[in-house]
């Protein structure tokens, strides 16, 4: 009968190293019994004599000791457990355990085991981690997209508004289709310059000072233009939308009767804060005697609807040497003050 029970141990011990599971005894105080072949090299034991007998617990990090502590103590207590755990290893690979813990008990119902299975699911582990972040990651997505489309009919809602003002005002004061069709490609061209400097500064509000040197270069007079002192605001879409209307106007009309007509003339631009909005300045100085204009344009009339707020009117003043134009922007209310060249 020894013999036969010697020979059935080997046998199970066989057995046992077959299989694809990690498998342990554990004694009812939680010490190391046995380990089967798969076990040894998962937990990274080359001499399983030296940690017979030892806490089962100490063989894994600490982070992840009361997993076991307390699976042990419900299997101590007849009940069966079931977790995931992550082991990062010292020698081999992380791995992610399917851990299973269970009592065992003799004839008598006596407990006299625990046992421990383990099964590696590290791959399917990895594949549910990637499929939750690319999920995340398309969610995120989404978001973004959907922000994108809903700031964009925000945007064509008050472009159209604009657009729809200005076709109206310079049909009002141009004699003839041709004369309106001119004047709406150029106040459009403005509007395209100024959807391409939102597009650029899409992710926050633009500064003034930026805003205007971009609107002015785009244009190609800016080098002629000085810009004086500008105080430290941000302006919205609407304002900068403004801006290039109102920078483009004043620009045209230079060229044609102004201090850029002849290339010797001088144009500075400043502004200061009045109120919440931005007052600038524009004044010409063309070097020669100026004489204004008998009758006020669509151009002027777009000055003063489009630059004035409730902080100011936009207006254009008359002196001996050429025109000075003030109109306001508003800016945004986190904006702060401060002077920049």
């Amino acid at each position: 009968m020894s013999k036969f029970a010697d020979e059935s141990q080997v046998v199970l011990a066989a057995i046992l190293d077959q299989s694809q599971d990690c498998i342990l005894l554990l004694s009812p105080a939680g010490d190391v019994e046995y380990m089967n072949r798969n076990a040894r090299l998962a937990l990274e034991v080359d001499d399983f004599e030296q940690v017979a007998g030892s806490p089962w617990f100490e063989c894994w990090p600490e982070d992840t000791r009361k997993n076991f502590i307390d699976s042990h103590d419900k299997a101590v207590r007849g009940q069966r457990s079931r977790f995931e755990v992550f082991s990062p290893g010292t020698v081999a690979h992380p791995h992610w355990w399917d851990t299973g813990v269970a009592p065992v008990y003799d004839g008598a119902g006596k407990l006299v085991h625990v046992l421990v299975t383990m099964r590696d699911v590290t791959d399917y582990m990895n594949r549910r981690l990637n499929d939750q972040i690319r999920r995340e990651e398309a969610e995120r997505e989404a978001g973004f997209a959907e922000d994108v489309a809903r700031e964009m009919r925000h945007r064509l809602k008050n472009q159209l508004a604009v657009v729809g003002s200005v076709a109206k005002l310079l049909a009002r004061h141009s004699e003839t289709a041709s004369e309106m069709s001119e004047k709406f490609e150029s106040k459009l061209m403005a509007l395209a310059r100024a959807q391409d400097l939102l597009t650029v500064h899409r992710e926050e509000p633009i500064p003034a000072g930026e805003a205007l040197s971009q609107v002015l270069g785009a244009s190609g007079a800016g080098e002629a233009i000085e810009v004086l002192s500008i105080p430290k605001v941000r302006l919205g879409d609407d304002a900068v939308q403004q801006l290039a209307l109102i920078l483009g106007e004043l620009q045209t009309n230079s060229l044609k009767y102004g201090a850029l007509r002849e290339g010797k003339g001088k144009i500075t631009l400043s502004g200061e804060m009045q109120g919440r909005s931005l007052r600038l300045h524009w004044h010409e100085d063309t070097g020669l005697e100026f004489s204004p204009p008998e009758n006020s344009g669509a151009g002027f009339k777009l000055l003063e609807r489009l630059g004035s707020t409730g902080d100011g009117k936009g207006q254009i003043e008359w002196h001996r040497s050429g025109p000075s134009t003030t109109f306001y922007l508003r800016t945004l209310p986190e904006s702060t003050a401060g002077v920049t060249g």
